[in-house]
């Protein structure tokens, strides 16, 4: 599999797991720390206008709060908040509820739950510089799940569980700091996916080599139950970049190129036609349980 993100187009080895499907590197490299650079999404917390973030988080506070027909219907006008519907009507996140967000990088989406009213949301991740704080309260916390001791009543992986080279040991921390009843969100990319067995090594989910396990439906309860936990709900959320993006790939075109379909929704590289059979071709696939990126809700047996 090539690096395409930032197109050195190294390559790396994966093997598929027979058993469970699981497709892992080979082996780690000892200086993957060179392939997430300063620029690298995560740590970005390039932040909006104080009135659009204002307007922001008061719209996502009512999708908090509201009752529950006014919050579905606010689906219909804010396509960007999907994050926050999930939170409301699939985990039951309210105002109240202690979030860890886990791997968060910078915090930027520990700022926007705050600014949607969730005080008591804050981040950990190992590989900042150091600790933050906004407003005097601390907001990403510089190290690992071990060394926490406060309990929460959600905590989240988007994206970052994929990176880490002990999942295992990750969620069984998880679980020890999940309050009773809690419950553990994870988003990963998934092999058990149209868009894999499409494009193979040119998929964009690969994400060489940054993304370490690539799991299937299987392999995700196999992982929660050899740490006590079991699978509540799963369902996929992929639009369509998986397609998009794995087809320049096809191209030989990395994923941060000026012409890039990140850049500009894929109007340089794709006919309107062609944009929009994609994004009908995810929806059908989020359907059938073969979207590229899957949400696993966990929570202790």
């Amino acid at each position: 599999v090539r690096e395409m993100m930032f197109g050195t187009r190294e390559e790396f080895s994966y093997h598929q797991c027979a058993g469970c499907d699981c497709l892992q590197i080979d082996a780690v490299p000892a200086d993957i720390g060179r392939h997430y650079p300063t620029d690298y999404y995560s740590y970005d917390l390039t932040q909006h206008n104080a009135i659009k973030r204002l307007r922001r988080g008061t719209r996502r506070r009512l999708i908090l709060t509201a009752p529950a027909l006014i919050s579905r219907s606010m689906r219909l006008f804010s396509g960007s908040d999907d994050l926050f519907h999930l939170y409301r009507h699939r985990l039951g996140v309210s105002l109240t509820s202690r979030l860890l967000d886990v791997g968060s990088g910078s915090g930027a989406h520990v700022i926007e739950l705050r600014e949607a009213g969730i005080r008591r949301a804050f981040g950990v991740d190992p590989y900042v510089p150091f600790t933050t704080e906004r407003d005097g309260i601390p907001l990403v916390y510089k190290a690992r799940l071990v060394d926490l001791e406060h309990t929460y009543d959600f905590i989240t992986f988007h994206h970052s569980l994929e990176h880490m080279p002990d999942q295992k040991s990750a969620l069984q921390e998880a679980a020890r700091l999940l309050a009773s009843g809690g419950k553990i969100l994870i988003r990963i990319p998934t092999v058990s996916s149209y868009a894999y067995h499409k494009y193979g090594a040119d998929w964009v989910g690969l994400d060489a080599p940054r993304h370490l396990y690539l799991h299937s439906h299987r392999s995700v309860k196999f992982l929660a139950k050899s740490v006590n936990l079991i699978v509540k709900d799963l369902w996929c959320d992929s639009n369509a970049m998986q397609f998009m993006a794995s087809e320049q790939y096809r191209k030989n075109i990395p994923l941060i190129d000026p012409s890039s379909a990140t850049r500009d929704g894929g109007k340089g590289l794709f006919s309107l036609s062609e944009r929009w059979a994609f994004k009908l071709h995810a929806v059908r696939m989020n359907r059938q349980l073969r979207g590229d990126s899957i949400c696993a809700v966990l929570s202790a047996t």
